[in-house]
C-alpha cells in the first residue's frame, strides 16, 4: 500500500455519550448541568449566564440544554438521551484544549447521571490533511480505484470514478467498531479529506482508560488506510 504522509489541516469533532435509561427528571438533570459545568470548568475557562442556553418542547426527545464555549467554537448539548459535544475548525494547536474540555465534561456526565447507566460513547470527526509530499494524493487515492474504472471509463466517458477509500474495524473483545472513508479534499488543493466515525461500549472505562483506547484505534485507522500523520 502507497502511504501518504500529512499533517493536520482542520476539523470539526462530534462526542456522545449515551445514556442507557433517558432522563425522565429534566428540570433536576438541566439544574445539575448548569451548576455542574459552571464548576467543573471554573478554575480553567470562566463561565457565565451568558453561556447557556435553554430550549424547551412538547416532546421530551426535543428538550435540549446547551453551553457555548471558547466564543461558539464549541458547544455541550444535554439531551434527555445523551451528552454531546461539538467542536470546530480544531487545529492541531488546540486539540489540548478539546481532550481536556472532553475530560471535564465526561466526569461530570459520570459524576451526575452515571445512576442512568452509560450505554457508549462514539467520536465522529472530519478532517482535512495536508498532504506534506507535493502531487502526492492522487497517486496514493488512485490506488484505490476499483478494477472496473478503466472498463467505465471506456463506456462512460461522461462518468469519472473518483476514488477513495472505505474501511471498517472492528474490536470485537473491547467493543468498538470504527469507519473510516478517505477522499480528495475540496477545502485544501494537496490534501484529504478523511471521515472517521467511532463507537465504543464504555459503560466499564474511565475517562483516561477511554482516551487511551480512542488513541491507539484512531493509530490502527491510520496504517489501515496508510497515513501517515506529521509529530507534532
Amino acid at each position: 500500500m502507497k502511504v501518504l504522509r500529512v499533517r493536520h489541516h482542520d476539523a470539526s469533532v462530534t462526542v456522545s455519550f449515551k445514556l442507557n435509561r433517558f432522563i425522565d427528571d429534566w428540570p433536576s438533570a438541566q439544574q445539575r448541568f448548569i451548576s455542574g459545568i459552571t464548576n467543573g470548568f471554573h478554575d480553567w475557562h470562566p463561565i457565565s449566564s451568558r453561556n447557556f442556553t435553554l430550549t424547551p418542547a412538547f416532546a421530551l426527545q426535543d428538550l435540549r440544554c446547551k453551553c457555548q464555549l471558547f466564543g461558539g467554537a464549541c458547544s455541550l448539548v444535554l439531551a434527555p438521551e445523551a451528552l454531546q459535544l461539538e467542536f470546530e475548525n480544531v487545529t492541531t494547536r488546540v486539540q489540548p484544549v478539546v481532550l481536556e474540555t472532553i475530560r471535564r465534561a465526561s466526569e461530570w456526565f459520570v459524576g451526575a447521571l452515571g445512576d442512568h447507566g452509560r450505554d457508549w460513547s462514539s467520536f465522529h470527526t472530519l478532517t482535512h490533511m495536508e498532504a506534506l509530499d507535493a502531487d502526492a494524493v492522487d497517486a496514493y487515492l488512485g490506488q484505490f480505484l476499483p478494477a472496473e474504472a478503466d472498463e467505465l471509463a471506456e463506456t462512460e466517458p461522461r462518468v469519472k470514478y473518483l476514488p477513495s477509500s472505505r474501511t471498517v474495524l472492528s474490536g470485537e473483545q473491547e467493543g468498538w467498531l470504527l469507519q473510516r472513508v478517505v477522499e480528495k479534499s475540496g477545502l485544501i488543493e494537496n490534501g484529504v479529506f478523511v471521515d472517521t466515525r467511532i463507537e465504543i461500549q464504555s459503560s466499564d472505562l474511565g475517562i483516561d482508560d477511554l482516551m487511551q483506547l480512542l488513541a491507539r484505534i484512531r493509530r490502527l485507522a491510520d496504517r489501515a488506510v496508510g497515513l501517515d500523520c506529521e509529530e507534532v
